[in-house]
């Protein structure tokens, strides 16, 4: 039954994902996405308590693996600083691709009047950033970096890996980076962030 439960539910993602991409967030509907899928509003409504709820899933899946493939980078080491420079270098890979920069706009544009902005942060950034601010206060315990709130600092990495590109990109000033740029920055924003935190 649970099977069934979970096909159910990845049924009504791909229904809605289709959808979004057709119509729009605005457009689509709850009722629209019942009559693709064949079946009851009612039946939406036993898997997702809204549309937003539906919207901000099927954007976490779309994206969700490649930043699982972000965060995998966080494997202790002796190295912190080449851990750091892989996490970095794929982090830039992952947010400067065009499907990933699609969301982001998206979800940008209609933050503010719905919550989709909020659920999908706390369910997809927020998550992946504690698991690096875990990674830097063991470092910390460590005495690889210097003892300071690890949450801030792996905001502060964040920003110090993003601030060379996410403008651009999401402007469209700029729409690619060769690997040799991603590198270029990534070993920049290590080198910043070492400054700051190395003992």
């Amino acid at each position: 039954m649970r099977k069934k439960s979970e096909e159910r539910r990845q049924a009504i993602i791909d229904v809605a994902a289709t959808i979004f991409n057709e119509i729009g967030f605005e457009r689509a509907s709850m009722s629209e996405i019942s009559a693709r899928l064949g079946g009851s509003k009612a039946t939406l409504y036993n898997y997702f308590s809204s549309k937003e709820e539906i919207f901000v899933e099927t954007m976490r899946q779309q994206i969700g693996q490649h930043y699982e493939a972000v965060f995998e980078q966080l494997v202790e080491s002796d190295d912190l600083r080449l851990t750091l420079q892989r996490l970095g270098a794929k982090y830039l890979q992952v947010i400067l691709m065009p499907e990933v920069v699609s969301v982001k706009r998206l979800v940008l544009s209609h933050a503010e009047r719905w919550d989709i902005g909020k659920m999908l942060y706390e369910r997809g950034p927020k998550l992946g950033w504690t698991r690096v601010a875990d990674f830097l206060k063991k470092a910390m315990d460590k005495q690889q970096l210097r003892k300071a709130d690890a949450w801030v600092a792996a905001l502060q990495l964040r920003g110090l890996v993003e601030t060379e590109w996410m403008e651009m990109r999401m402007l469209g000033v700029v729409t690619a980076a060769t690997p040799e740029q991603i590198k270029g920055s990534t070993e920049r924003a290590i080198d910043a962030f070492m400054r700051i935190y190395a003992i």
